[in-house]
């Protein structure tokens, strides 16, 4: 039953990724990899990662005049 939830899961994630660059362009996965890689270096606990993304989406909220608009 684990195995096959684990499946599902991984299944599921493929599936919900697949569609970014599709969406958004190729680029986006790399960058989004970058930052996952970027969190690992720095040797951040899972909550410590999620609070900097979190922090990070919220300074691109607030800073959102400053990016580049399509």
């Amino acid at each position: 039953m684990d195995e096959t939830a684990r499946e599902h899961y991984l299944e599921q994630f493929k599936r919900e990724n697949d569609k970014v660059s599709d969406l958004f362009g190729g680029n986006i996965d790399k960058v989004g990899t970058e930052i996952v890689d970027l969190l690992k270096e720095k040797d951040l606990t899972h909550e410590q990662a999620y609070a900097s993304l979190q922090y990070a989406y919220n300074l691109i909220k607030y800073e959102s005049n400053f990016l580049k608009l399509q």
